[in-house]
């Protein structure tokens, strides 16, 4: 009867032991299953994160763009009234200075005809010497007028060629359209974002998805991307695996434009 207690007891405790050999394994199993559906989770939210920073990037990205245009047609809608009135007012004072310029050739008419009576005659005329007042005046009008064109037309200059070069930048924008040789800048380095800010900008004419040369001396180091266009810089995205093995790019390097799929020989 003992011997089949024993034997009893070691075929429980056998069990036992399978059964928990068992659980455990299972409780491992179900421990594996819950890192990797945290991890899966947690590499979800990543991906979601990292998509929503996409998202809100590109819609940054569209308000600035949208920004630019209605900041470039204000700007040219406010040099198109200044060319305007310029002109405008060159042409009033053109017109100013021409009625002054007839006024002065009439009194010198009217003074060369009385100096000519007053010599047949020789008496002296009051009416020359008030004459030739009046003429010194118109004289010194004329000159003022003359000082206040050439200002006008300096000015009007100056806005025209503030207008051209506005208009050439919204063209360039448009087309998406770089200056050939447009040299810059790095003036910050995120290593950890793998982005640059760049010393050129709007008023360079830089656009968006543009392509630059990284050159430090006459090495050439990678390239950079433009992602966004402030007026006097922009930011950009270093390109993946185009800087050179063992080099990084740091500040103070050069960035230049060789127009689309140009290229520099190291």
């Amino acid at each position: 009867m003992q011997k089949i207690l024993i034997i009893l007891l070691a075929v429980f405790s056998l069990a036992s032991g399978v059964l928990g050999y068992l659980n455990r394994g299972r409780i491992l199993s179900k421990e594996n299953d819950l890192i990797a559906a945290q991890s899966s989770f947690t590499k979800e939210k990543n991906n979601r994160t990292a998509a929503e920073k996409k998202l809100k990037d590109a819609e940054e990205k569209l308000a600035a763009v949208n920004g630019d245009e209605q900041k470039n047609a204000s700007d040219l809608a406010d040099l198109r009234a200044k060319a305007e009135k310029a002109t405008a007012d060159l042409a009033a004072a053109q017109k100013d200075l021409s009625e002054k310029t007839a006024e002065l050739e009439a009194k010198a008419q009217q003074l060369a005809e009385l100096e000519a009576k007053s010599k047949k005659t020789s008496q002296p005329n009051a009416s020359v010497e008030g004459l030739k007042k009046q003429i010194e005046e118109k004289q010194q009008q004329i000159e003022e007028k003359d000082l206040l064109s050439t200002s006008l037309q300096n000015k009007l200059k100056d806005v025209e060629a503030q207008l051209s070069e506005l208009r050439q930048r919204e063209a360039q924008r448009r087309a998406g359209a770089m200056r050939n040789g447009l040299e810059g800048r790095i003036l910050a380095v995120n290593s950890s974002w793998n982005f640059v800010v760049i010393s050129l900008g709007d008023r360079n004419g830089v656009v968006n998805n543009a392509e630059m040369l990284i050159k430090r001396g006459s090495q050439l180091i990678g390239k950079i991307r433009i992602t966004s266009v402030e007026p006097s810089t922009s930011v950009a995205d270093i390109v993946a695996n185009s800087v050179r093995s063992g080099m990084s790019v740091q500040p103070g390097d050069t960035v230049i434009y060789r127009g689309p799929g140009g290229e520099d020989k190291p």
